[in-house]
């Protein structure tokens, strides 16, 4: 059964219409990459999947089961979804921003469990950052701040990750780290990723959905990274 699919899915946002028609099948093992040009709804249909913005028309399902037939706390276990930007506004340690990835699992106990601190520690180990856990998130660089992002989601550790730029603010190295861990993190669930660097899609992604404004073009990444369906997604010359 597939994790995620949608049927006749249209996205709109302000009464502009962005997707339309989107019929697709993400299954666990594969990592889909979104790309397409700034402002032609790649963040808009990751918080409709989510079920955080309501679609126009069409539905999305998850394990089979219509979104909003989800309980929220159920759901939460099942997605998880990584925005863009990150908007803190108090003080607080990098560990305890992690271990709010937690909440799902611990409905009405407010302290953390041996469990809800070992998922943290190994989150961190996994992004890069176990010597920054006392550090103050305030305080960190922008990607330091995006890897703390997805340490979150992974102690929420869904089934169906939905990461907005994972690669947002991250120099080079940073880049190809964390499109390996998301890679490999593809390998025992679904992952659904917005992203800029058409050669990382290309590197990394197994699937690829390619938007442009009036169609759309999705498959094996081998298959719809062509320069023909780029050129005409992007507007430009592809070799």
């Amino acid at each position: 059964m597939s994790l995620l699919q949608t049927v006749g899915l249209r996205v709109a946002v302000g009464g502009r219409r962005l997707v339309d028609g989107l019929d697709w099948e993400v299954e666990s093992g594969q990592l889909w990459c979104v790309l397409g040009r700034n402002g032609v709804g790649k963040s808009s249909l990751l918080y409709v999947l989510a079920g955080l913005l309501r679609a126009a028309a069409g539905q999305v399902s998850i394990g089979g089961r219509p979104i909003d037939a989800w309980p929220a706390h159920a759901l939460a276990r099942r997605r998880g979804l990584m925005a863009q930007q990150q908007l803190d506004a108090f003080s607080h340690s990098v560990r305890d921003t992690v271990a709010l990835g937690r909440t799902p699992y611990r409905v009405g106990s407010g302290w953390d469990t041996d469990e809800d601190r070992a998922a943290v520690a190994a989150a961190l180990a996994q992004v890069g950052l176990a010597g920054r856990a006392d550090a103050d998130i305030l305080h960190l660089s922008g990607g330091e701040r995006q890897r703390v992002a997805l340490a979150t989601l992974l102690t929420q550790a869904p089934q169906l990750m939905l990461l907005d730029e994972p690669t947002s603010h991250q120099d080079v190295a940073h880049q190809l780290e964390m499109m390996r861990l998301v890679r490999n993190l593809a390998r025992d669930r679904a992952v659904v990723a917005t992203c800029h660097d058409i050669n990382l899609a290309a590197r990394f992604a197994t699937h690829v959905l390619v938007l442009a404004p009036d169609r759309h073009w999705l498959g094996p990444a081998t298959e719809v990274l062509t320069p023909a369906v780029l050129e005409q997604a992007f507007g430009c010359r592809f070799e």
